[in-house]
C-alpha cells in the first residue's frame, strides 16, 4: 500500500457488496435488531458481531476490523452521521435542514452541530430508508412522511417539490423524574429546580384528592414528563387508562390499559373515513373498560376536547390531560375554542361554567433558555367571576428574580381550595392548613 492509497478500514465500500450485506443480516436478525432507533447493549452487540461473522467471509475481500464493521453498520443499519445523535441519551432532537446544517436538541438547548452529511441526495436518501422502517414511501408523488418508529421516536421528512430536504426526528423521552428528592427513579422537579418542595407537597396532596389536571405549555417544555411524574402519585390499586395520538406516557401504574389513535396509513385495507380511530373514539372506549382515572395525552382536535369533557364530567375525577398554551387563561381559552365546535348549543357562559367543573388546576411548563424547565403557573379554577369570566388564582407563579435563570416562585398565601376540592381532601382523610 502506498501513501496515496486510503487505510484498508476507511476504503470507501461498493454499493453492491452493502447490498449483500444488508441481505444477509436481514436473513439473520430479526428486524429490531436492524433498527437503527432504540438499540440496546444487547441488540448492538448482535448486530456486530454478525457484521464481522459476514465481513470475515473471503469471498467479500474486506477486513472485518472493528472500524470496518462500525462503518458497514452506520452504512447499513444506521443513519449514517446522525446515527450518534440518535445513540446520544441527551439528544432530544435531531433537525436537518440540509446536509451541512444540522441542529439538536441537547439538553433541552438548541445547538449547532458539526456533523454533515455529504449531499442533499443523501439527506433524501437516508430520509427514504427511514420512511421504510416505518412503512412509509417518501417520493416525489408523496414528500411528507410524519411517522412514528417502533420505539415511539417520531420523524417528519420533506423532500422537493414541497422543500428542503428537511429531516426532523423527535427521540423518544424516557425520562422519569420523582415530585421530590428520594423518589425510585434518582431525579426529581424539586432537585432540577422546577418547583419548590413547597410547591411539591401541594400539588401531591390535590393529586391524591383526585383533582382533574389540565397541563399546558409550548412544545418540549416538559408537559409528558410531567404528566408522567404526576401518575405515580396515583393509589396503585387504581385503574388507570391512557389515550394517545402517540404513544409517548410508558405509564408505570400496575393496572393500567394504553391505547393509541389508528391512522389511515396504518392500515392496507378499508376506506380513510371509516377505519380512522381519533382519540374521541378511544376516549369513548376507554371509558367502557372501567378506569378511575383517564390520562389523555393530547387535546388537539373538537372531537377530542368534547369526548375528555364529557369523560371528565361523567366521575372520572384524579384525571389529566394536556394542551399547547402559554398560560392558564389561554388553555382555558382554547379548550373553549374547540368544545365550542363540538358544543355549539351551549351559551358561552354555559360552556364556561361545564369547563371550570371540569378542572381543577392548571399547570403551565415552561422551557427556559438554559433548557431548565420549570411549573411557570400553578392555578386553580374555581367556578366562573360575576363578568361570566373563569375565577383563576395563582397558587405558585414564577416572577423574575434572583438565582439560576433569574426564576423565583412565588405563593398566594390567602389561597384555599375551593369546597369541591376540600370535600376530596376529606375524604382522603386530611385537612387544609
Amino acid at each position: 500500500m502506498t501513501a496515496a492509497d486510503p487505510a484498508p478500514d476507511r476504503a470507501p465500500i461498493p454499493a453492491a457488496t452493502l447490498g449483500t450485506v444488508r441481505r444477509l443480516l436481514v436473513a439473520r436478525l430479526p428486524p429490531e435488531d436492524l433498527n437503527p432507533f432504540g438499540r440496546t447493549g444487547e441488540r448492538e452487540a448482535r448486530l456486530r458481531r454478525a457484521i464481522g461473522e459476514i465481513l470475515a467471509d473471503p469471498a467479500l475481500d474486506l477486513d472485518p476490523s472493528p472500524a470496518r464493521v462500525a462503518a458497514v453498520e452506520a452504512a447499513v443499519c444506521g443513519l449514517g452521521p446522525l446515527q450518534a445523535l440518535v445513540d446520544d441519551p441527551l439528544v432530544g432532537d435531531i433537525l436537518v435542514n440540509g446536509p451541512g446544517d444540522v441542529f439538536v436538541e441537547r439538553s433541552g438547548r438548541l445547538e449547532r452541530t458539526d456533523v454533515a452529511l455529504a449531499s442533499a441526495r443523501e439527506v433524501v436518501e437516508l430520509s427514504e430508508r427511514i420512511a421504510a422502517l416505518a412503512g412509509r414511501e417518501l417520493s416525489v408523488a408523496h414528500p411528507v412522511v410524519d411517522a412514528r418508529m417502533p420505539d415511539g421516536s417520531r420523524v417528519n421528512a420533506v423532500v422537493p417539490p414541497v422543500g428542503g430536504p428537511y429531516l426532523s426526528i423527535r427521540k423518544f423521552n424516557r425520562l422519569r423524574l420523582d415530585l421530590r428528592p428520594g423518589g425510585r427513579h434518582g431525579r426529581d422537579w424539586v432537585t432540577e429546580g422546577g418547583l419548590t418542595p413547597e410547591m411539591a407537597d401541594v400539588l401531591a396532596r390535590l393529586v391524591r384528592a383526585r383533582a382533574n389536571i389540565l397541563v399546558a405549555g409550548e412544545t418540549g417544555a416538559g408537559k409528558t414528563t410531567f404528566v408522567r411524574t404526576v401518575t405515580d402519585l396515583f393509589d396503585p390499586s387504581e385503574r388507570v387508562g391512557v389515550v394517545e395520538d402517540t404513544a409517548e406516557l410508558a405509564l408505570e401504574s400496575p393496572d393500567r390499559f394504553s391505547l393509541e389513535t389508528l391512522h389511515p396509513h396504518d392500515l392496507a385495507a378499508g376506506e380513510a373515513d371509516t377505519r380512522l380511530l381519533d382519540v374521541g373514539d378511544l376516549v369513548a372506549n376507554a371509558l367502557r373498560m372501567r378506569p378511575d382515572r383517564l390520562i389523555v395525552g393530547e387535546i388537539r382536535l373538537p372531537r377530542e376536547a368534547f369526548y375528555t369533557l364529557q369523560a371528565l364530567h361523567t366521575g372520572h375525577d384524579g384525571s389529566a390531560t394536556t394542551i399547547h398554551a402559554s398560560s392558564a387563561e389561554d388553555a382555558l381559552f382554547r379548550l373553549e375554542l374547540l368544545a365550542r365546535q363540538s358544543m355549539r348549543d351551549l351559551t358561552a357562559t354555559d360552556l364556561r361554567t361545564y369547563i371550570s367543573r371540569v378542572f381543577d388546576l392548571v399547570v403551565v411548563m415552561r422551557r427556559l433558555r438554559s433548557g431548565r424547565r420549570i411549573v411557570r403557573q400553578l392555578t386553580a379554577v374555581d367556578g366562573l367571576d360575576a363578568a361570566g369570566g373563569y375565577r383563576l388564582t395563582d397558587v405558585f407563579r414564577a416572577e423574575a428574580g434572583p438565582g439560576t435563570d433569574g426564576i423565583r416562585f412565588a405563593r398566594d398565601s390567602e389561597w384555599g381550595p375551593s369546597a369541591r376540592l376540600r370535600a376530596r381532601l376529606e375524604l382522603e382523610g386530611e385537612a387544609w392548613s
